[in-house]
């Protein structure tokens, strides 16, 4: 515990010095700080789903999910404060209600920039994105949400969820299509629970826990909250679930015209934001309505707008694959 303590005393010191480098640098870190969000991500992946390349679209988006879904698992398990909150020299220059260990921004960016640049396979991708997460890290501390330590253990985490991802999909993939749709859905909900289930028993051990007094400048936040947790569990639903049916369904082509894919974006969008609001401003404020809101949402995405698409002339289905003529002979 004493070195835990020492160790923050030297990171807070940090922090301080950074946030009195010239105003100058701030909107610029203000800026820099979101390419390592996950709502960044998950906002641009309907538009490489829905207009550019939809296999790559969903293997990114699974990535992105798994990392934000076991950091914010983490968070619960490791309960640790912000800078800001336990100390009064540090600026809070962004708020977040949420645990502070291990950074998501820095936990997604690491996932998110490395799949990026996985997929470029140049060496130049690698450095633009080691370069990108650097100053995502940078950022982080320099507004007051995060200690050294959290943006160190959330590239970690990002480059673990890297390895797994890179060794499991294949044969994940080989073994999902060799389910029947009925499967394939079960085991959607089953993983989707799962992950509501792991944020249980991360927060078991603090039963009863309230928020120190020296947390004081933490405001009313409510970091033990599921509700993140929930969101990531309902887009897992939709996401593995619209996979499957799409997989049936034979997918779709992302080509066309900028102006055809441009108007796909729009609606598609426009259907989007109106069941978000829809979770925020009409449906009861219940963890189930959040769960299914959020899963509704992301069926939308992935087979209610295509199919849509497809049906006022703006997508057009991918091509049948012809077989070669060895398989015509079996």
């Amino acid at each position: 515990m004493a070195f835990v303590d020492e160790l923050r005393e030297a990171e807070l010191g940090a922090i301080v010095w950074l946030q009195q480098w010239p105003d100058a640098v701030r909107p610029v870190l203000e800026l820099v700080s979101v390419f390592g969000a996950d709502a960044f991500f998950l906002l641009c992946l309907p538009v490489l789903y829905w207009c550019v390349n939809p296999a790559f679209a969903l293997r990114l988006g699974l990535t992105v999910l798994l990392a934000a879904a076991v950091n914010a698992i983490a968070k619960l398990a490791f309960h640790q404060p912000r800078p800001y909150w336990i100390d009064a020299r540090v600026r809070a220059i962004s708020v977040e209600d949420s645990f502070g260990m291990p950074s998501g921004h820095a936990q997604t960016g690491t996932a998110a920039l490395g799949r990026v640049a996985g997929e470029v396979g140049r060496p130049w991708a690698w450095v633009t994105a080691g370069t990108v997460l650097a100053l995502v890290c940078l950022s982080r501390v320099y507004l007051g949400v995060h200690f050294i330590s959290d943006v160190v253990v959330g590239v970690a985490l990002g480059a673990a969820v890297l390895v797994v991802v890179g060794k499991a999909e294949r044969p994940a993939v080989t073994w999902w299509r060799g389910q029947a749709l009925w499967a394939q859905l079960g085991v959607s909900v089953l993983l989707s629970g799962a992950l509501i289930g792991a944020a249980l028993l991360a927060n078991a051990p603090y039963a009863g826990w309230t928020r120190p007094r020296a947390w004081g400048p933490a405001g009313m936040v409510d970091p033990g909250s599921l509700e993140t947790v929930v969101v990531m569990s309902g887009v897992l639903l939709g996401t593995l679930a619209g996979a499957s049916i799409m997989y049936r369904l034979g997918w779709f082509d992302a080509g066309g015209p900028p102006a055809v894919r441009t108007a796909r974006w729009a609606l598609g969008m426009t259907v989007a934001l109106l069941i978000w609001y829809a979770e925020r401003e009409v449906l009861p404020e219940t963890l189930a309505a959040t769960y299914l809101s959020y899963a509704l949402l992301t069926l939308w995405v992935q087979v209610g707008a295509p199919l849509l698409f497809i049906k006022l002339g703006l997508m057009s289905p991918a091509p049948r694959r012809r077989p070669v003529p060895h398989e015509v002979a079996r």
